[in-house]
């Protein structure tokens, strides 16, 4: 993605991070990570923005207050539609999760939660479903928010089959390109599960502090076969993923997307090669949670 900026070191750089609520990001850590192992410093700032109050917050951000932004729940929807520019994962999905300011004060969104999630696939080592000599495998996708089509977009030309599942499948359909979408009540969600190779948890059931809930999935429709990563991970692992650890599957929480998707937009923010600065800067500090 090429946008001009203006004469700013990349070290001096004004990050907002919008979402409503904040509580459970630990985006803050990663980039604090980055600046304690001598690092680009970047004055990361969370800004709880009620949803009302996206659209001021968008003109602030033209205005100069940040160089970009970083966009979580319940906003990358509306991020997409606030850009002047898409890539094409953000396209496809019509949600971005990165905003970045060019000298002109236009907005290009970017969505890395896809390649963010392809990426921490890579910790699973030989259990990946999508190393190379894997077979093509199948992915279900819970969930139909911004996250979910940022998966599901990138997941597209790597996998299978993608379905997504939704309370509001038309709805769903609607707001990106990303299809087919099934409803939770529909017939063939059990035959697709269980068919699946990938199943990711993309809602924010069994959130802190909503630390009870899961998806209405039956656990015993899955099984050892499956990969399960669920993006949450605060708390550590959800009741959905201790669930399917139970039935024999492999898990994974959101840590290692939460990491890759970071590092991917800081080089959107701050040019090529400070991705790989933080990736080591997190690894060689011990940040995260076991």
């Amino acid at each position: 993605m090429n946008v001009a900026r203006s004469s700013r070191e990349r070290s001096d750089l004004r990050i907002a991070l919008f979402g409503h609520p904040l509580g459970h990001s630990r985006s803050t850590e990663l980039f604090a990570a980055l600046a304690t192992a001598g690092g680009p410093r970047i004055d990361y700032q969370p800004v709880d923005i009620a949803p009302q109050r996206f659209a001021a917050a968008i003109e602030r951000l033209r205005a100069g207050e940040w160089d970009g932004a970083n966009v979580t729940i319940p906003h990358k929807r509306r991020a997409a539609e606030s850009a002047d520019a898409l890539d094409p994962i953000a396209a496809t999905a019509g949600a971005a999760n990165v905003l970045v300011r060019a000298d002109d004060a236009t907005l290009v969104g970017a969505n890395t939660d896809g390649p963010g999630f392809v990426a921490g696939l890579n910790t699973l080592g030989d259990d990946n479903p999508l190393r190379e000599d894997a077979p093509a495998a199948s992915a279900v996708i819970l969930g139909s928010g911004g996250a979910a089509r940022g998966v599901a977009a990138a997941l597209a030309s790597r996998t299978g089959r993608v379905v997504l599942v939704s309370r509001n499948p038309d709805q769903a359909v609607s707001a990106s390109r990303c299809r087919p979408v099934l409803g939770w009540n529909d017939r063939r969600l059990e035959r697709t599960v269980r068919e699946a190779r990938l199943v990711v948890q993309a809602t924010p059931l069994g959130m802190a502090p909503r630390v009870t809930e899961a998806p209405p999935l039956p656990p015993q429709w899955l099984g050892p076969h499956h990969v399960v990563v669920d993006l949450i991970y605060a708390p550590w692992e959800t009741v959905f993923l201790a669930a399917a650890r139970a039935r024999g599957a492999v898990v994974l929480n959101g840590w290692p997307m939460l990491v890759e998707q970071a590092a991917f937009a800081l080089e959107l923010w701050a040019g090529a090669g400070t991705g790989p600065q933080l990736r080591d800067a997190v690894a060689r500090l011990g940040v995260g949670n076991d």
